[in-house]
């Protein structure tokens, strides 16, 4: 029975490394589905996949569940996408919940090199491609400001008045909770160096602005 148990509890274990490797990258950058969420679903996808070997014939309940992981995890990548207004956020934590159940489906299939070497992948393009992503935005004159503020609703519409009012146009927010009275916004924008220094200035007199970096 040890030995037995030891069998299908290597793959989970395993399926729990990996998905708490990625979701430290995720809880370290504050995203909705953070280390515990990774973890849950990569465990997850290796147990219906072990269960599937188990109940009966491999080849037939493999797919059937692989095709249902899929399915389910679908509905979970949906609910962490936020639209508001022109901006659409968390569509790289969505993909990265869709990578970690197939990871864990993959350490349940037993292929341990193909799970260690996507893992090995994925750490690389979320943890060292964003500055690269940041120097394309440059380029573009895409540029992110961080403003931190009190943590309302009300003092956020206001900081976003001020870029309306300087005709930059907005393409991206992302909210992190530094305090319980305060919030840092950061906030992708299209702008000339003209219009960045029309904004700086804006920000450094504004009242409710408590530190920015531009």
């Amino acid at each position: 029975m040890f030995i037995e148990l030891s069998k299908y509890f290597v793959p989970v274990l395993v399926a729990a490394l990996v998905g708490g490797l990625i979701g430290i990258e995720r809880e370290y950058r504050d995203k909705s589905a953070g280390f515990r969420t990774m973890i849950l679903i990569a465990v997850g996808s290796a147990l219906f996949m072990i269960m599937a070997q188990i109940i009966g014939d491999p080849q037939k309940e493999t797919g059937r569940i692989a095709a249902a992981i899929v399915t389910g995890v679908g509905f979970l990548g949906a609910g962490v996408i936020i639209k508001d207004g022109a901006t659409i956020g968390g569509i790289t934590t969505a993909a990265t919940i869709w990578l970690v159940a197939s990871l864990g489906m993959a350490a349940g299939a037993g292929e341990y090199p193909l799970v260690t070497a996507v893992t090995l992948l994925a750490m690389a393009v979320l943890w060292l491609l964003p500055p690269f992503e940041r120097w394309l935005d440059r380029l573009h004159e895409f540029l992110e400001v961080r403003v931190t503020i009190k943590n309302t609703d009300a003092a956020e519409d206001d900081i976003l008045d001020i870029f309306d009012e300087c005709g930059v146009q907005v393409v991206h927010i992302r909210r992190s909770r530094t305090s319980a009275s305060e919030r840092t916004v950061y906030i992708k924008a299209k702008m000339t160096p003209a219009k960045r220094q029309a904004l700086s200035e804006i920000l450094v007199s504004e009242k409710g602005v408590l530190a920015f970096d531009a």
